[in-house]
């Protein structure tokens, strides 16, 4: 088993961990191992969207520390093909120390062998080694946009980057969440980018992420948005 790799890209605040974590309930429908990891090294923001607790013995510096061996130092959620390698809720700064570019690279590559899919939730920062190491390896990377002027400068600030490391044929983009809070018209003109898949805004999101639930699985939920995450999954499977 060698799994793909999905990297889920965007600025701050667009939504990436939560469609993240909604693409990885749709391909674990579908009888896949999927595994998730977090590029936040501080604090767990997978357990909140899960609803599950990370322990010392668990997670990514426990497997860092253990010759970049990921074996059981991904949590279980409640979908029995679906894994999450994050941060210990109990976090010691010292534990940053840890990581690099090349035990980064050790840890998803040991991820590899376990999983059908490996799915990194990037980050914003280009300093971050799990995101700039998961979008160098990744067979697919998913970009994330809200509907506001910061994520337009967030883009053109990505756009050399893009091309440095030949990741633009290999983009799905998405708008995430729009609220009418802007123009959207306007705001992909700026982009100059034509979206592959737009999620509709969801009001109870954040009350949802809250009480540890996703999206994917609530059935109150608009059945548009777990239509169109299934459609990502399957544009995400055949581009692998």
């Amino acid at each position: 088993m060698n799994a793909k790799i999905i990297t889920v890209w965007g600025a701050n605040g667009s939504g990436k961990t939560t469609v993240a974590a909604n693409l990885a309930a749709a391909l674990a429908d579908r009888d896949l191992m999927v595994g998730i990891i977090s590029s936040k090294l501080t604090y767990g923001e997978l357990q909140s969207i899960f609803g599950k607790r990370v322990e010392p013995e668990k997670g990514i510096y426990k497997a860092i520390s253990n010759g970049c061996n990921t074996k059981n130092m991904f949590e279980a959620t409640d979908n029995p093909n679906l894994f999450i390698l994050s941060p210990p809720n109990v976090f010691d700064g010292m534990l940053l120390t840890a990581i690099s570019a090349d035990t980064v690279k050790e840890l998803i590559e040991d991820s590899r062998i376990r999983f059908d899919y490996i799915i990194i939730d990037g980050s914003e920062e280009l300093n971050n080694p799990v995101s700039s190491i998961g979008l160098t390896m990744s067979n697919k990377i998913v970009r994330v946009y809200k509907v506001c002027a910061k994520d337009c400068i967030w883009h053109k600030a990505m756009e050399n980057l893009t091309d440095l490391i030949h990741i633009r044929s290999k983009t799905i983009t998405i708008i995430n969440g729009y609220d009418k809070s802007c123009d959207k018209m306007a705001f992909l003109s700026g982009l100059d980018v034509k979206p592959d898949f737009e999620l509709p805004f969801v009001s109870n999101c954040q009350t949802l992420t809250n009480a540890g639930k996703l999206i994917y699985n609530n059935k109150l939920v608009n059945a548009h948005y777990k239509k169109t995450i299934q459609k990502l999954a399957s544009q995400v499977m055949l581009g692998g």
